[in-house]
């Protein structure tokens, strides 16, 4: 999996930057004639990690990296974001009897000599997210933009999501320490659930609304919410709300620390394949056993317990990411 989601990433970030040179071309060359110095392009940076393992009595761990690439001319702006969380757990640890011990059915197996195996880590939590945006001023408080996005979150039930969309915003403020702005446009959304859902729509188009606010509190606090939402215009029923609010404090001009808490929320997850299993006791009307009326019923505890095959649910709508993380910022 790990290694068919690089390739994934990679072809969607080529994709971007291809998409991104070609829009930019014209305008870099128009804009070129008219910078001054203080108009260069100027590059930004941040990027979020955080890291936990541990070894011992418990092998697991966590990754988490988050990397926003921002470039802004005069008038017109290009931003690349890259998201991924990561988490490996192994199994607890077993003895395992060595070969040739032998014993009676029924029995307990007598004392024997056994290796302890100590099972590798395998992937718990996978969620990965790319998406690229170009946006342009047509005037100081109005601008355009489009872009495109590919996620896959595994425990979701998601293998892929593709989202490509283009809008207008409003600029409503932006200054060192307070910024606002809202976008809205039309979208186009191509997705991979892992079970096949026949309610749902693989491919439709969306309306997008998005919101970016950031205060600053003090000279080293920092407030951020970020806001995406993507809706079915041919079945309002189902949308997607991608929300985050996050914490910030420099601890100097290039390092900060930083606590967010991310909300998805999915209005129709994807399906799960799950066990179905019953408490049944046995009921026999007339007492006689073996003269075949006798069926089960079902109880809330106690009786036998039956495995009765699969059935289909819905994955839980809201999942949360909380992170505490470091930041380099240039």
């Amino acid at each position: 999996m790990t290694g068919r989601v690089g390739r994934r990433m990679g072809v969607v970030l080529v994709a971007i930057l291809a998409l991104a040179g070609a829009i930019d071309g014209p305008g870099a060359a128009e804009e070129a004639a008219e910078e001054t110095t203080e108009d260069k392009p100027k590059w930004s940076n941040a990027t979020d990690l955080s890291i936990v393992v541990t070894e011992g009595n418990s092998t697991t761990s966590t990754i988490g990296f988050k990397n926003t690439l921002r470039r802004d001319w005069e008038r017109a702006w290009f931003e690349l974001k890259l998201d991924g969380v990561r988490s490996d757990t192994a199994d607890d640890r077993f003895v395992l009897i060595d070969p040739n011990v032998t014993w009676l059915p029924g029995e307990l197996p007598p004392p024997a000599a056994g290796t302890t195996i100590s099972p590798s880590r395998e992937a718990d939590v996978e969620r990965y997210f790319v998406e690229g945006k170009y946006g342009r001023e047509i005037t100081k408080s109005v601008e355009w933009n489009t872009g495109a996005s590919w996620e896959t979150n595994l425990d979701a039930g998601l293998l892929n999501r593709y989202i490509a969309f283009a809008g207008l915003g409003n600029i409503w403020a932006d200054k060192e320490d307070l910024e606002f702005n809202t976008s809205y446009g039309l979208s186009f959304t191509y997705r991979e659930e892992e079970t096949p859902d026949p309610e749902k729509d693989d491919r439709f188009a969306g309306l997008r609304l998005s919101s970016h606010f950031l205060l600053g509190i003090g000279k080293t606090t920092t407030y951020k919410n970020e806001f995406t939402s993507n809706f079915n215009i041919a079945d309002p029923g189902d949308y997607y709300l991608d929300m985050t609010n996050s914490l910030r404090v420099a601890l100097s001009t290039h390092l900060a620390l930083k606590v967010s808490l991310q909300s998805l929320f999915a209005s129709e997850p994807a399906l799960e394949e799950v066990d179905l299993k019953a408490f049944v006791i046995l009921e026999d009307p007339d007492g006689v056993p073996g003269n075949g009326d006798e069926f089960f019923r079902t109880v809330s505890s106690g009786g036998a317990k039956l495995a009765l095959g699969n059935t289909d649910i819905r994955k839980q709508g809201l999942d949360t990411i909380f992170r505490t993380s470091l930041v380099i910022k240039f």
